[in-house]
């Protein structure tokens, strides 16, 4: 619970610095990264911001193909920390899809921990209840 919304505030604080004075860059696909099991292809985007190269992982979402080297990429970064980059039209650094997803989990992963709570405070009173003698009992 505490790490999800922890992540989705940092995701939040990370678009709205984008949102605030990010910069569009066309970065080239430098190289095709193979997914290992369930993963899905990503690139590593090579782009320059105030004069400095960088290189960033993305995968793509959405409207985007999978990237092939050699592809150029739309991107917004950060202009103080030019290391913070998402793809153009995105409005979370990690992609549209994860910030709802991330959302999801955590509430239900709340909503689960409530219930089980609830759940164990209810099974200690009865246990409780069951182990004291009753006044109305003969010792």
């Amino acid at each position: 619970m505490g790490i999800g919304a922890g992540m989705m505030a940092h995701q939040w604080q990370q678009a709205e610095l984008l949102d605030k004075n990010g910069v569009r860059v066309t970065g080239v696909v430098s190289r095709v990264v193979l997914p290992t099991g369930k993963g899905q292809i990503s690139g590593e985007i090579a782009y320059t911001v105030a004069g400095h190269r960088h290189t960033v992982r993305k995968t793509p979402h959405g409207g985007y193909p999978h990237p092939s080297q050699g592809d150029r990429v739309c991107l917004e970064a950060a202009r103080e920390h030019p290391r913070l980059v998402r793809l153009c039209g995105d409005r979370y650094p990690d992609g549209d899809d994860e910030f709802p997803t991330l959302a999801l989990i955590t509430t239900a992963a709340s909503i689960g921990l409530l219930f089980v709570t609830g759940h164990w405070i209810a099974k200690r009173r009865e246990i409780r209840g069951a182990a004291e003698p009753s006044a109305d009992r003969p010792s």
